[in-house]
């Protein structure tokens, strides 16, 4: 009886185990990037699809989106829920999207000139952000900008749009060449 136990016992250990071992292979919804957005208009949207691509890549999900205005709001959520499966917490106001202590990251899409308001905010949040190009529009909102992102310590990506597509760089050999001559004025 006692041999039959043993050996039950330790099929039984051997079971739970490999279980819990491969248990540690899969991705779960804690290592899952929980992404909040921030000015979700026609940009913002732009924004979510490309996003949405990289769900499985990068196991990521829009968790909650933010807009003023509730036409953007309600248009982001039902793209999210398509995207992801169920649907993000919407909100009004950035300061409680910023409040969840479950989102990860956020974007910035708002309107140019506030990108430094917010992206400052989302920093001093704790979170890491991707915001759209422009960063600020004077020295004095760049400035503020770098002291905290500085002291957040956190990861941030500034569009830059098409800098390194290729065109970009064969744009440049063709000037390099010197195949347009004396260049004096872009526009």
């Amino acid at each position: 009886a006692f041999f039959g136990q043993a050996s039950t016992c330790i099929a039984l250990g051997t079971a739970l185990n490999a279980t819990a071992a491969s248990y540690s292979r899969i991705v779960g919804a804690n290592d899952r990037i929980s992404l909040g957005h921030i000015g979700i208009g026609s940009r913002g949207s732009e924004l979510d699809v490309m996003v949405a691509r990289l769900k499985d890549k990068h196991n990521l999900e829009m968790t909650a989106v933010c807009d003023l205005w509730t036409v953007n709001r309600d248009r982001a959520a039902g793209n999210a829920e398509k995207a992801y499966g169920r649907r993000p917490r919407v909100f009004q106001n950035m300061e409680e999207l910023l409040a969840l202590s479950d989102v990860d990251a956020v974007i910035v899409s708002t309107a140019d000139f506030q990108h430094a308001t917010h992206l400052k905010a989302v920093l001093e949040s704790g979170k890491d952000a991707y915001c759209e190009k422009p960063m600020a529009n004077d020295l004095a909102e760049a400035k503020g900008l770098r002291a905290a992102f500085l002291n957040s310590k956190r990861i941030v990506q500034i569009g830059t749009q098409h800098r390194s597509e290729p065109y970009q760089r064969e744009t440049k050999k063709v000037i390099d060449s010197g195949a347009l001559g004396d260049i004096t004025k872009v526009e």
